[in-house]
């Protein structure tokens, strides 16, 4: 009997200190300084992921106007075979079919290689990016004395909201 009493003596101790605990985090929560970054919002309206997208979008201007330029030129081989299918002799309008394949398959060989070398593209300066914006983010959390620095939350209020800032010290060095 004496052993169940000290459990629970040790259990009504426990409780009360944990009870305690928890009265006690939100007063040690206000000393805390938390900051949220809409790396979205950074992206859109920084001036060094605009000037990324530039350099990738001058970069595969050109390709992607050579490959819009031959899926028109199959669109139209299509058009004119459907037009002379009725008057073609049956050996010619195979060959011809086979050439539009081969022309069509080349086409959507090189529109797949230009989309994942445009993304592998995108990803590399997206690195870029992120290490220099790292360095900048970790600057200025020290220099503004922050605790924690969250990507993206649900909601922000506009007193831990510091996209702006951090777009501002991104654009400044």
């Amino acid at each position: 009997m004496l052993k169940i009493r000290r459990t629970s003596h040790f259990i009504r101790f426990a409780a009360i200190a944990i009870a305690a605990s928890m009265f006690a985090l939100p007063a040690m929560a206000d000393n805390y300084k938390i900051g949220v970054l809409h790396v979205e919002r950074l992206l859109q309206q920084s001036k060094a992921a605009k000037a990324a997208h530039d350099r990738i979008e001058q970069e595969f201007k050109g390709r992607d106007a050579d490959i819009s330029r031959k899926e028109q030129d199959v669109r139209a081989a299509t058009a004119q075979l459907a037009r002379d299918r009725a008057t073609l002799p049956q050996e010619e309008l195979a060959s011809r079919e086979r050439t539009l394949e081969l022309q069509t398959r080349d086409v959507q060989r090189l529109r797949q290689q230009f989309t994942e070398d445009l993304r592998a593209r995108q990803f590399e300066e997206l690195d870029k990016l992120k290490v220099r914006l790292d360095k900048v983010l970790t600057e200025y959390a020290k220099d503004n004395h922050f605790d924690l620095i969250l990507q993206d939350a649900l909601y922000v209020g506009r007193s831990v909201d510091i996209t702006d800032d951090v777009i501002k010290a991104l654009e400044a060095k």
